[in-house]
C-alpha cells in the first residue's frame, strides 16, 4: 500500500482506514502503517479525554455550587444525582497523569463552573480559590 493510499483512505474513508491499520499492527507489517495519522489519532484520543474530564470536573463543581450557595435545598437532592452520574463517568474517563495539567487549570475550571451556575441563579459571594480539591472530587466521589 503506497503512503499516497494510506493518506487518501484516511481521509476519505476513517473507517476503513481503521481497520486496515488495525489489520497491519495485528500482522506486525510495520511497512502498512500510516504512521503521521497513527500519531495524530493517538493524541486526538488523548486530548478527547482530557476534554471530558474537564467537561465532567466543571458540572461537578457547578452542581456542588448550586447545594452550597443557591439556597434550594428542594433541589439538593437533584443536584445530588446529577454529580454522582458525572462521578461515575468521570471514574472511567480520569487517568492519574492528567491530574497535573488539571491542577494547573483547576482556577479556570471552577472559573467556568462559576459561569455556568449563573445562567441559573443570581451571583453570590463565591471563594476566590475554588473550596474543592481535585482530590475531594475524586475520592469523595466515589464513595457517593
Amino acid at each position: 500500500m503506497s503512503q499516497g493510499k494510506k493518506i487518501d483512505t484516511y481521509e476519505t474513508d476513517f473507517y476503513q482506514w481503521t481497520m486496515e491499520q488495525t489489520e497491519a499492527l495485528r500482522e506486525r507489517k510495520l511497512e502498512k502503517l500510516d504512521w503521521e495519522n497513527i500519531m495524530e489519532e493517538i493524541e486526538a484520543l488523548g486530548r478527547s479525554d482530557y476534554h471530558a474530564v474537564v467537561s465532567l470536573l466543571t458540572r461537578i463543581i457547578q452542581h456542588r455550587l448550586k447545594i452550597d450557595y443557591a439556597n434550594q435545598p428542594q433541589t439538593n437532592r437533584h443536584w445530588q444525582a446529577e454529580i454522582k452520574a458525572f462521578s461515575n463517568t468521570l471514574r472511567r474517563r480520569y487517568s492519574p497523569s492528567m491530574k497535573p495539567k488539571l491542577e494547573l487549570e483547576w482556577q479556570g475550571i471552577y472559573s467556568d463552573a462559576i459561569d455556568l451556575y449563573l445562567i441559573d441563579y443570581p451571583a453570590c459571594d463565591f471563594p476566590e480559590v475554588c473550596p474543592y480539591s481535585i482530590n475531594d472530587i475524586l475520592n469523595k466521589d466515589k464513595k457517593t
